[in-house]
């Protein structure tokens, strides 16, 4: 989200060492805000730089849902990365 005019860095990028300007609505982990709260980044209440094994591959699952050239391949993909986290959590 911006803040006042400023940009922030993608949380995902800092864990593994790289400053890049979030993405924000472009990126698939984004939550848009509402009427009360700002949007934010899925993963920003993950303190994911602990993790920078998970944090690259969120970057890389991210990287390959921006590259898909069809909806049934983002579908597919955002169905693998739901089925991944599900397991994860077992």
């Amino acid at each position: 989200m911006a803040s006042q005019g400023k940009r922030r860095l993608c949380s995902l990028e800092a864990a593994i060492g790289k400053k890049h300007t979030c993405p924000e609505d472009a990126c698939p982990f984004w939550e848009p805000g509402g009427a009360v709260l700002a949007g934010q980044c899925a993963f920003e209440r993950l303190d994911v730089t602990k993790d920078i094994p998970l944090a690259a591959w969120l970057v890389e699952i991210r990287e390959r849902l921006a590259a898909t050239g069809s909806v049934a391949d983002a579908d597919a993909l955002r169905s693998l990365y739901e089925q991944l986290l599900d397991e994860s959590s077992e």
